[in-house]
């Protein structure tokens, strides 16, 4: 007889097998006793999807900010306790910085692998094995995503290790072939057998599928397929449960906050599409109140940041921000509610969920992809969808002369929309705006420094791995 709990056990121990804090890769094979015995019943299944969404968890804080957002220009460092920020912000990463560490996001790879290849031979009924499947897909396919943006070229691995004959330690696999031969094939998998009817935003949904397609197709330029899933797929899901929410002049500030922190008295706002889960007593802790909000925060926002908002703009200030004074300021408010103690007795725990994607993603995803395609009237309306709804005046074609112009207000919209949301870095990257952004803030102008360095342990452990060029 095996308990939940000590399923769980043998479960993690089996997909760590990849990695530790630590390693990159673990030479010990997993064995039959707790690796193919393990994945016997539904139940077994449900705790291994649930265990990939536990790594990826892990992943995301401090991932989430690390690698895609403090690269930018949104923050400031610490002046005594940030140095891997300090690193990250001026363009001065070693490769022993904490964000150049890919092992949590191979431990989602592991646990999905595990999971796609034993959940096709468990007996359950085929809606369930699908969705679950599904999951497994997407957040394969997801993990793969956030690795290529970071470091480009990297170990492909769509089996799990459980034999050291297998090749732990890989060379590094050019991106392109990983976008063509897991990232685009898993989620066109995980579309085709995803409950449509799922709504959980805690676990990925259909909408978490087009919206992380609409990502993927953005990054690669593919600007007709972007639009092509906004126009074929996402617009037959129902408004009822996904759609950029309506937020009221008179409670802009309440409605836009209950986005980001939890109230369990609450529904979760429709607008949300995926958020990953922390609990203090389940998978713990995230980092957001050591990196924005704690009395030593890692970072401060910039003047650059709090000065991209008009003084109309409902996101300003008081929905986002304290003043402390000095010139520097906390990102306190939006994630957190009224009277939040974070430091001291009676603190809040930092256990509040993030939200990864929301449905203005795809709002100005699409705005940027219709931008791309000459559609530029239609782009415009798109981009006034979140910019009048936060109180701003709305643009008009003749306030732009070329698509580029356009491309820039759709830029300083995600600047301004996301704040936190870990999308700045990634969108100067994708658009090409990263030297003319940076270079005036920190000299950025070397393109081998758009990658992070992999880090140091890594090329120990694994001599197949080369670093990227520049570090």
């Amino acid at each position: 007889y095996c308990t939940m709990k000590n399923k769980l056990i043998i479960l993690f121990s089996a997909l760590l097998t990849f990695s530790s804090c630590s390693d990159f890769l673990n030479e010990k094979p997993i064995s039959d006793l707790t690796a193919e015995s393990f994945w016997q019943s539904g139940t077994d299944a449900e705790i291994g999807i649930v265990a990939i969404y536990s790594a990826f968890a892990e992943a995301m804080s401090p991932g989430l900010w690390d690698w895609g957002e403090l690269r930018a220009d949104n923050y400031v460092p610490h002046d005594k306790d940030a140095f891997d920020q300090k690193e990250m912000i001026y363009n001065t990463m070693s490769n022993d910085n904490q964000a150049a560490y890919w092992t949590n996001l191979y431990n989602v790879i592991s646990r999905a692998n595990a999971a796609i290849k034993y959940i096709p031979n468990i007996t359950m009924t085929a809606s369930t094995k699908n969705n679950l499947l599904a999951e497994a897909y997407a957040m394969r396919a997801w993990a793969y995503f956030y690795a290529v943006r970071v470091w480009g070229d990297v170990p492909m691995y769509t089996e799990p290790i459980e034999e050291i004959s297998q090749g732990i330690y890989r060379e590094r696999t050019d991106k392109n072939r990983i976008f063509q031969e897991i990232i685009l094939p898993d989620l066109e998998k995980a579309y085709y057998l995803i409950d449509k009817t799922a709504t959980k935003r805690t676990r990925t949904n259909v909408a978490t599928v087009c919206v992380l397609m609409m990502d993927v197709y953005a990054w690669l330029h593919e600007y007709e397929k972007v639009v092509a899933v906004k126009e074929e797929k996402v617009d037959l899901l129902s408004k009822n449960r996904w759609g950029l929410s309506a937020l009221e002049p008179t409670t802009f500030e309440k409605d836009w906050r209950a986005m980001f922190f939890d109230d369990e008295t609450a529904e979760i706002p429709i607008e949300v599409i995926f958020k990953v889960a922390y609990d203090e007593l389940g998978n713990g802790e995230n980092l957001s109140i050591s990196y924005f909000a704690s009395s030593q925060p890692r970072v401060f926002l910039s003047d650059k940041a709090k000065g991209m908002y008009g003084i109309l703009d409902k996101r300003f200030g008081s929905t986002q921000w304290e003043d402390i004074g000095e010139g520097k300021s906390q990102l306190k408010f939006k994630f957190w509610p009224d009277g939040t103690i974070f430091t001291g007795t009676g603190r809040i725990y930092s256990d509040n969920d993030l939200v990864i994607y929301r449905y203005a993603d795809i709002v100005l995803l699409y705005a940027e992809a219709l931008n791309a395609l000459d559609r530029t009237p239609e782009a415009i309306t798109e981009l006034n969808r979140t910019r009048t709804r936060a109180g701003e005046n709305p643009y008009y074609v003749s306030d732009f002369v070329s698509s580029d112009e356009v491309l820039d207000a759709i830029l300083d919209e995600r600047q301004k929309e996301f704040l936190g949301e870990g999308k700045r870095w990634f969108d100067l990257v994708r658009c090409n705006r990263w030297k003319e952004v940076m270079q005036p803030i920190n000299g950025m102008s070397d393109e081998r420094k758009v990658l992070f360095p992999i880090h140091r342990d890594h090329l120990n452990q694994n001599l197949n791995l080369k670093q990227n060029p520049g570090y």
